[in-house]
């Protein structure tokens, strides 16, 4: 019980200061592939758990370490989820203006797309996704997903989220390719 509340707390030491606090042109390809090598390492990762990145080396300006804590949280999260083989696609690719969501203020940016093969997120989970404290999973401190959240706000970027019972969930995430210094927090 101790080290789970320690868990917590320093999560949430974390999720308190979340920012942007460093804006340099960082290839997001490197970044997903350094996360997705450590989240094979983790003890929550089994052996045979099919992790593909797809796409190319896409330069964005950026922070580094809040790029790589998101990206890790986001697959652990999908390895932590998985019930059967575990299935996860990592895909970065640069998008103009018609690929991107009308209102999101970004006119040419990035989309990082981290899809599962899991059970989906619950019903009654899903308003309340990225709030503090939720989670679906027993264990979960329900910050890792507030600090996505955070991180990609940080950055001017937006998270969209689709997920159905028995079919995986997929977490679509847009972020400006380029920012300028006023910006960064």
């Amino acid at each position: 019980e101790s080290d789970r509340l320690s868990l917590i707390l320093s999560e949430f030491m974390v999720f308190s200061r979340v920012r942007a606090t460093s804006s340099e042109p960082v290839d997001l390809y490197a970044v997903a592939t350094a996360a997705v090598r450590l989240v094979r390492e983790h003890p929550d990762c089994r052996h045979a758990a099919a992790i593909r990145i797809e796409g190319e080396p896409t330069v964005m300006d950026g922070d580094e370490d809040l790029l790589h804590r998101t990206i890790a949280n986001l697959v652990l999260n999908a390895v932590q989820a998985a019930r059967g083989p575990v299935g996860i696609g990592v895909s970065i690719h640069a998008v103009t203006e018609p690929d991107l969501p009308p209102g999101s203020g970004i006119e040419r940016g990035v989309r990082l797309v981290i899809r599962d093969n899991g059970p989906g997120i619950p019903e009654e989970i899903r308003e309340h996704l990225f709030e503090p404290f939720v989670s679906a999973r027993p264990g979960g401190s329900g910050l890792g997903l507030a600090i996505v959240q955070r991180a990609v706000e940080a950055h001017g970027g937006l998270v969209l989220v689709e997920s159905a019972r028995g079919t995986g969930t997929s977490f679509t995430i847009f972020l400006p390719a380029t920012r300028v210094a006023e910006d960064v927090a």
